[in-house]
Order: structure tokens, then C-alpha cells, then sequence
């Protein structure tokens, strides 16, 4: 057999229909990519924090706030980036041609991040500090994130198998994350030789070279979802109107006024903003609790890799969970309250046996630490339902609108997602410094007390407030499968 006729008969088995299966290898890469857009941001949460505050001597303030005004290019780029996908047809592929493109831009900014100059108080060390954060997300990450988000909703049509690439990427995200809270912190030191900015720096290259890998994967196996063997678009991605037989160009304005009108896009979004506001703060604080609450610095890596270890793990339920609750919404709303009930109980347990017993009592194998760890399993299913809940967005917004909306809806998805860490950051540094809180000094037990609460009641109390937006969806599973199939019944006709 032929090249070109193995090659036309790749291209020839990949299906659009709405219960066609996505082949094994194409979800672990997808699942792959999203270690490569999320990798960053998990490094960026648990550590971006103490390496301006710890080792390049900066204030919370400063550095919360650096990370906010950094993060607001990412908004406006991340509405720009959705417009252009939607708009524009390049050679490349409707979302690869995008992914292409981030490929150096995500290497060269990641590593200009944790570049420290001698005098790390300067003014240059904290303009660097800027451009490279706020242009990594401006820039490398939403030229990646946006456009591998919308080949979800183009590989597949089912919430089964939308689920199944979900649970990909989640296990390959907590997997990342169980790595990175455990081995990250010693791989600096063993990288750095005594030099924690050392470290830092060739930790940042190591890292992200091995995630651009990830992203290389990516533009070779989705050609063949955008791209016919001859290299023409999938006629599907060229947004033909069924009754002019036309090509379709939606305006910035035009394509805003349909999203505001897309109430389940918008209910997702907000609701992910206030998700990621929660992962900011809780994640940023772990450290700050490990070290001065419960003064077990030790334990740290050990605690994140045990919570992260059963965060996969609720990743890997994650259709279990919807097949257990009969729908994805409800799946998603449960999910959130027995999270948030989970933390609170164990804030609860923390206060009444006091911050030195809880120090013990987070030990290896002791109960604390148990349910901490058991935390994560909610906590992992959690971070994985917008990657479900998002792509019904889209479907309904092609049918309302006749036309697809991806890039746009998910681009504002990125918006919310950029302000909500961005918030996460800014809250954590103003509530450290508002606390008290001083880099390795002895602080007093009102701020200890007060930290315990910023990092484990104040995220759980914000999951409750997301249960209340997420609630008024408004869309089901049931419902979900009828539009698609209008959709089906209309590009036929």
C-alpha cells in the first residue's frame, strides 16, 4: 500500500458524527497539550509567589499586584485571540495555525520569567518580572490554550466522549501537578548547586522545553480533525451558511452580542472565574501553611503530592460521577458542595484541636493529613467539569446562531479564567500583608490563625458562591444531545 493511500486513509477515519469515538492515542495527546497550558500555571500558583516574595525579596503587595497588572493583557488578548480564530482561515488549520505559532513564543517568555538580576529589588528586575508574566499569558499561553480548547469541541460531538478527553487531561494535569508539588522545590535546589535563582532558571528551561514537546504533538496529530489529505478545510470549519451557501464573517461586536446572549457560555465562565479565583488562593497558600501554621516545611511537598495524588484519581471518576448524578450539571453542582463541605470540615477539626496538635496530626498517615489528602479527589473533579460544561456552550451557541462560536467562547473562557487567577494572586498578597504576614520571621497567633482561614475556609466559602451561579446553567445533558442533532439535521439539509 501506498503512502498517500494510508495516508488518505487516516484522513478517511476520522468522523464527525455525533457518537463517533475518538481513537486512544488522539486523547492522550490532547490530554498531553493540556499539561502543556496548564504545567505553567500550576508552577505559577504554587511557587511564582515565594520566588518574588522569598528569593527575589519582593513584598506581597508588590508582588500580588504585579502578577494582577501582568495578567491584564492576558484579558484583552485572550478576546482577540477568540475574534481572530473565528474570522480568519489559515493554512495551517482553523485552530493548529494558532498552536504553531506559540510554540517559541511559550519557551522564550516562560524562562524570561525567573530570570533574577543581581540587585532583585530593582526597578529593571520587577519590569522584567512584568513583561515576561503578563506576556507568557498575553501572548504564548492564550495563542495555545484557546485554540487547543476549541479542538475539543471539533473532535468530538458526545458529552461520553467529551468526558473521556476531559478525564485525559485531568489525570494528565494532576499527574503534572502531583510531580510539580512534589519534585519541583528539590529539583530547584538540586538544579541551583546552593542558588535558589539558579535553580529557578534552569528548572523554567527544563520544564517548559518538555511541554513545547507536548505542543509539537499536537499541531502533527490534529491535522488530520482540521485539514482534508490534500490540505483544504474540513467543510465543517468554514462556517458555510446553509441559505446563502456563503462563508460567514462575524464581527468583534457582533460576535460579543451573541456570546452576552449565550447564557450557558456565560454562566460557565463566570462560574470558572470564581473556580479559579479558589485555585489561586488556596493553591498560593499551601506553602504558607505548611511552613508557619502547622510548621511542618517537611511535609509540604509530601501533603500536595498525596492531595494531588487523589485529585487524579478524581479526574479518572469523572464519568463515573456524571453516570452516578444522571447529568452533567448536577454531576458538576454535587461535586462542588461535598468539595467545599470536605475543606470545611477540616478547617473545623483543625480549630478545635488547636494549631499543635493539627501540626501532629498532619503527620504522615494521620487523620489530618488522610483528609487532606482525600480533598483532592472532589478538588480534582472539580478543576476537570469546565472542560465538559464548556463545549455545550458551544454547541448551543451554533445552534441559536447558526454559526460556531468556539473561539469566541472559549477566548472569554481564558478572559474569565486570566481574571480569576490574576484575582486569586492580587487577594492572597493584599490578605498576606493585611494579616501580618513577614517572610522568615516568628509570627504572632492572631496572623497564623488568620492565614488558616484565608487558605482553607475563605476557598471553600467561594466553591458554595460558585454552586450558586453554576446552578442557573439552565441547560441539561438531554437537552444538550437535541441541539446537537438539529445542528446534524440542518448541515444536512
Amino acid at each position: 500500500m501506498s503512502t498517500n493511500t494510508k495516508r488518505q486513509e487516516l484522513y478517511d477515519s476520522v468522523s464527525f458524527e455525533a457518537n463517533a469515538k475518538v481513537p486512544i492515542r488522539d486523547k492522550l495527546c490532547m490530554g498531553l497539550t493540556a499539561v502543556s497550558t496548564n504545567g505553567p500555571w500550576v508552577i505559577f500558583g504554587y511557587f511564582l509567589m515565594y520566588f518574588y516574595t522569598d528569593v527575589l525579596g519582593m513584598s506581597g503587595v508588590v508582588a500580588g499586584s504585579l502578577m494582577a497588572f501582568a495578567r491584564t493583557f492576558d484579558a484583552v488578548t485572550d478576546l482577540i485571540m477568540g475574534w481572530a480564530i473565528d474570522h480568519f482561515n489559515l493554512k495551517w488549520g482553523k485552530y493548529r495555525s494558532w498552536v504553531l505559532f506559540s510554540i517559541p513564543a511559550q519557551f522564550i517568555l516562560f524562562v524570561m520569567i525567573f530570570i533574577a538580576l543581581p540587585d532583585t529589588t530593582s526597578t529593571l528586575q520587577m519590569i522584567i518580572a512584568c513583561i515576561g508574566y503578563g506576556c507568557f499569558g498575553a501572548i504564548g499561553s492564550t495563542l495555545c490554550f484557546i485554540p487547543t480548547n476549541c479542538q475539543i469541541t471539533n473532535m468530538a460531538k458526545s458529552q461520553g466522549e467529551r468526558a473521556s478527553i476531559a478525564a485525559f487531561r485531568g489525570v494528565s494535569k494532576n499527574v503534572n501537578k502531583l510531580f510539580l508539588v512534589a519534585c519541583y522545590l528539590p529539583i530547584v535546589a538540586f538544579l541551583g548547586g546552593g542558588s535558589e535563582k539558579r535553580g529557578f532558571l534552569l528548572s523554567a528551561i527544563l520544564f517548559e522545553g518538555i511541554y513545547v514537546s507536548f505542543v509539537i504533538w499536537n499541531f502533527v496529530m490534529s491535522r488530520k480533525y482540521e485539514l482534508n489529505a490534500d490540505g483544504t478545510y474540513r467543510a465543517h470549519l468554514r462556517n458555510i451558511d446553509v441559505s446563502t451557501g456563503q462563508e460567514t464573517k462575524v464581527g468583534f461586536f457582533e460576535q460579543a452580542k451573541e456570546l452576552l446572549k449565550n447564557r450557558p457560555a456565560m454562566i460557565v465562565v463566570v462560574s470558572t472565574m470564581v473556580l479559579y479565583v479558589v485555585d489561586g488562593v488556596r493553591s498560593g497558600a499551601t506553602v504558607y501553611l505548611y511552613n508557619n501554621y502547622f510548621e511542618r516545611p517537611e511535609l509540604a511537598s509530601i501533603g500536595l503530592f498525596f492531595n494531588a495524588g487523589c485529585a487524579i484519581l478524581g479526574s479518572v471518576c469523572i464519568q463515573y460521577l456524571i453516570r452516578l448524578f444522571k447529568d452533567s450539571n448536577r454531576a458538576y453542582l454535587a461535586t462542588m458542595i461535598i468539595d467545599a463541605a470536605m475543606y470545611l470540615v477540616w478547617f473545623g477539626i483543625i480549630l478545635v484541636v488547636g494549631r499543635e496538635r493539627s501540626g501532629e496530626l498532619m503527620g504522615v498517615g494521620q487523620p489530618l493529613f488522610i483528609l487532606y489528602a482525600l480533598c483532592g479527589f472532589l478538588q480534582g473533579a472539580h478543576l476537570v467539569f469546565p472542560d465538559i460544561m464548556l463545549p455545550m456552550a458551544v454547541d448551543y451557541g451554533q445552534w441559536k446562531f447558526g454559526h460556531n462560536q468556539a473561539g469566541f467562547i472559549f477566548a472569554c473562557y481564558g478572559f474569565c479564567l486570566t481574571i480569576g487567577g490574576s484575582w486569586g494572586s492580587a487577594l492572597l498578597g493584599g490578605l498576606l500583608d493585611a494579616i501580618g504576614y513577614s517572610a522568615n520571621t516568628v509570627l504572632s497567633e492572631i496572623t497564623l490563625r488568620n492565614l488558616l482561614i484565608i487558605g482553607v475556609a475563605l476557598p471553600a466559602l467561594l466553591t458554595l458562591v460558585q454552586v450558586v451561579i453554576q446552578a442557573f446553567l439552565g441547560m441539561n445533558d438531554k437537552i444538550h444531545e437535541q441541539y446537537v442533532r438539529e445542528v446534524a439535521e440542518r448541515e444536512v439539509h
